[in-house]
């Protein structure tokens, strides 16, 4: 017989492999929630730039990745650790741009496969419905990382006063508020585009979050809508 504590976690991880994707956006919250306390110690730093890589491996876990793709994410992971943390800790370091491509890109990839996922035509679920929560705030995660890389080629891409940028560097953290703030279309002014690139990006992001939203609702309009016209 299983004790009844056992068996109430045994239901406990069998709802969490049912809905992978309610663990990703758990750990997307608790990241954003935990970066501003973690962000400006080199201990914290680091562990901030392993939530990050923890994050993607998720990702890839939420979406039933072989092993060999964890393997090979894994062994990426050991090389752009380091690149992550000088980010964190707002360090110049040669490996900033190359570390903020990969992770835009793999943001990038688990973010349309999420939506592939959400967007199919497979009845709704609990894990879709995380999923597509989680994917919103990876597209916000991934316009970051091109903001930052943009911040690498043109410095001077976007104005930010003292109060919000008091060394005149504007880290990867404000890009993350700066992205969800377009995206979400709330557009608070403390941060604005000085290139026509910077521009030209918000607008996709802009794009993006608005179509997003219209697909969702649509998605699930189509699925709980009727199917035809009542008989009189």
């Amino acid at each position: 017989m299983v004790s009844l504590p056992r068996r109430h976690l045994l239901r406990r991880i069998a709802w969490l492999r049912r809905n992978r994707c309610s663990v990703l956006l758990g750990a997307l919250i608790v990241f954003i929630l935990i970066h501003p306390l973690l962000v400006e110690s080199a201990v914290g730093a680091s562990i901030l730039a392993l939530w990050t890589l923890g994050i993607l491996v998720l990702g890839l876990w939420a979406l039933h990745a072989r092993r060999r793709t964890l393997l090979l994410v894994g062994i990426l992971a050991l090389l752009t650790f380091h690149g992550i943390a000088a980010d964190r800790m707002g360090e110049q370091h040669w490996l900033r741009p190359a570390t903020l491509v990969a992770t835009a890109a793999f943001m990038a990839a688990i973010t349309a496969a999420l939506l592939y996922y959400v967007l199919d035509w497979q009845p709704i679920t609990n894990d879709k419905v995380f999923g597509a929560v989680a994917a919103y705030v990876l597209i916000a995660f991934t316009f970051a990382c091109v903001f930052g890389l943009l911040l690498q080629v043109q410095p001077g891409a976007f104005y930010a006063g003292a109060v919000h940028a008091p060394d005149e560097r504007l880290d990867w953290a404000t890009m993350m508020y700066f992205s969800f703030t377009v995206l979400t279309s709330t557009g608070f002014g403390e941060i604005t585009p000085v290139t026509g690139m910077a521009r030209a990006l918000i607008v996709i992001e802009q794009v993006l979050g608005v179509m997003y939203v219209a697909f969702l609702i649509a998605r699930l309009a189509n699925r709980y809508g009727t199917r035809g016209p009542r008989p009189e």
